[in-house]
């Protein structure tokens, strides 16, 4: 639509004026508008409308409206598009497909309808319907490798797990990296159809090329049990464990392996197979993002297999994620007590309230997960929460209860030991605090953050500063582009006397991270020290509008007319210049 016309006719009528007598306001609204506006105005308003609300994070406005504009816009095929998207990213099922419906029927072959279209048809055990919309060669790569897999179950489903297999080995790339996700699936599929043999040396290949994916990890370790292999088994679920972290689903069948649960392969029907399809590549797309474009597939991935728990769960992550954390705790709330994933739900439902600042009720969640389920993320994930809202105490007996337990497992974890060394220097037990960052540091040399935290510990007391200057040093040049670490190394040589020096390297740090307010604050302490005093004053103000607290506040205040009160720990030595002073060995 030309959106010139109607102001070019109203210059045509207007320049007409000097040889025809001129219309009335009547004729003249209706020589313009029809309806009293143009023809085409409401569609547009709806996308308009649709526009705003997917901009501003609304994506149920922004399908009603796009579904609104849909029959009478000029441009319907591209609004239909984007209405299956909103509807879904809303997590409307039922009214993405109704869209994804009237999308293909103005003509739309858009990726998205494709496959939406496609989980419907396998979501209704309609397989050869889902057969049209799921051929692979019509979609992007991302996508293709969600399409192949839908379409290897949907075949398993008809012809057999050797017809899906070989559909599946007709796509591989022959680049482990590449052909992981496709190897899972097709794991999975001999799985399903009780090809153990077969399945188990596909997902020893992916372990040994360094794959890790837990709903595969979870497969094989159920195979090398029933192969008589407990032991292995329980190998890489630990090695999962310290190699990516927790997870509920892994965790809990390796205490039922020691506890010596008999274990049952579990096969996966065609719909569960399909949800995984979806789910294995979009956990790794919210991995890679900070957004909530992967809780379009964890929609689509749920309304073929409900009881995806993990899905649930990394939807509502990926809708914390984007600053939706109503919505996140809505969904997050869905998972049922006897989920294994239920604890980490209401772990995550904790962080949701609290960074919604509603904490009496983030801790009342978290502390009725853990009374539900005394397990040792949520434990570790409420010494956190403790921890943001300064109750150290807590904190500090939730971690001594981890470190306890790992001790009679015959394990030590710096992460633990390093939270609880943090948590006992913030509260003045310094003596405790040191041999918890210590022990933390020995367990892992190079760790920068364990480095620096001791090193300014030490440093903030007067205590080996130059052994404290030494891991200082040696954690920038781990994290040379950390602005709280090169801080340390500026804030050493400010508490040494060193001024000038310490001045060059807390300007690299405010460089780093020009918002945080402590950094600032050095900053002008040791310019004040060498004599630039407005300079000083001037990054004193920064920290003001930085939102500092009441307490910082009054202290930044007083320095701005009297200047910084800091100790220095010894007698000034000769500045080295920067490079000497991050590489030089004492």
């Amino acid at each position: 639509m030309n959106l010139l016309r109607p102001f070019s006719a109203l210059s045509a009528l207007l320049l007409a004026g000097s040889c025809v007598s001129a219309p009335s306001q009547d004729a003249l609204r209706d020589a313009l508008f029809a309806n009293g506006r143009p023809a085409e105005a409401a569609a547009y308003g709806d996308f308009l409308v649709a526009r705003f609300a997917a901009m501003t994070n609304d994506p149920e406005t922004a399908a009603e409206y796009y579904a609104a504009a849909i029959d009478t816009a000029p441009e319907k095929s591209g609004i239909a598009e984007r209405a299956v998207f909103s509807a879904l990213l809303a997590g409307d099922y039922e009214s993405a497909v109704e869209l994804a419906r009237r999308a293909s029927e103005v003509g739309s072959t858009a990726t998205l309808v494709r496959l939406t279209l496609g989980v419907d048809a396998l979501e209704r055990g309609k397989e050869n319907e889902a057969a049209k919309y799921l051929d692979e060669t019509e979609y992007g790569p991302f996508n293709r490798v969600i399409a192949r897999g839908l379409s290897a179950w949907r075949i398993a489903d008809g012809g057999g797990a050797d017809a899906a297999e070989t559909y599946l080995r007709g796509g591989l790339t022959g680049d482990a990296n590449l052909d992981s996700s496709t190897l899972y699936m097709m794991g999975l599929l001999q799985m399903a159809g009780k090809h153990d043999a077969a399945a188990l040396a596909t997902f020893d290949t992916l372990w040994d090329s360094g794959a890790r994916l837990a709903v595969g990890v979870h497969a094989h370790a159920q195979l090398l049990v029933a192969a008589g292999n407990k032991a292995r088994a329980v190998d890489i679920l630990q090695a999962f464990h310290d190699e990516i972290g927790q997870n509920a689903a892994l965790d809990s069948l390796r205490g039922d392996i020691l506890a010596g649960t008999r274990i049952r392969p579990e096969r996966l029907s065609t719909r569960e197979g399909a949800a995984l399809a979806i789910y294995v590549p979009a956990a790794a797309l919210m991995m890679q993002t900070d957004d909530d474009l992967s809780g379009v597939y964890f929609v689509l991935a749920l309304a073929l297999d409900p009881d995806l728990h993990v899905a649930r769960s990394l939807w509502g992550q990926s809708l914390d994620n984007a600053g939706r954390r109503q919505e996140a705790i809505a969904i997050l709330s869905r998972i049922p007590d006897s989920s294994e994933f239920y604890a980490t739900a209401r772990g995550q439902m904790a962080w949701a309230l609290r960074r919604e600042e509603r904490n009496q009720e983030s801790l009342a969640i978290a502390a009725d997960a853990l009374a539900h389920s005394p397990n040792r993320g949520l434990k570790i994930q409420l010494a956190d929460l403790y921890r943001s809202l300064d109750r150290n105490g807590d904190a500090e007996r939730l971690l001594t209860e981890i470190i306890d337990d790992d001790a009679k497992a015959g394990r030590q974890d710096w992460r633990i030991v390093y939270a609880r060394g943090s948590t006992r220097e913030q509260t003045g037990r310094w003596p405790d605090a040191e041999t918890d960052l210590k022990t933390a540091l020995a367990l892992q040399p190079g760790n920068a953050s364990i480095l620096n935290y001791l090193g300014y510990a030490y440093i903030d007391r007067g205590l080996n500063y130059e052994a404290a200057l030494d891991m200082i040093r040696r954690a920038v040049e781990l994290e040379p582009q950390s602005g709280y670490i090169v801080d340390s190394l500026g804030w050493a040589h400010y508490r040494m006397g060193r001024y000038e020096l310490a001045a060059r390297f807390l300007e690299r740090a405010v460089e780093l991270s020009p918002g945080e307010a402590l950094l600032n604050d050095h900053l002008g302490d040791a310019y004040w020290q060498i004599g630039r005093k407005i300079e000083a004053r001037f990054q004193w103000q920064r920290v003001l509008k930085l939102d500092p607290s009441s307490a910082a506040r009054a202290r930044i205040e007083a320095k701005m007319q009297s200047g910084p009160d800091i100790a220095v720990l010894t007698t000034a030595e000769p500045d080295e210049t920067p490079a000497l002073a991050v590489a030089r060995q004492p």
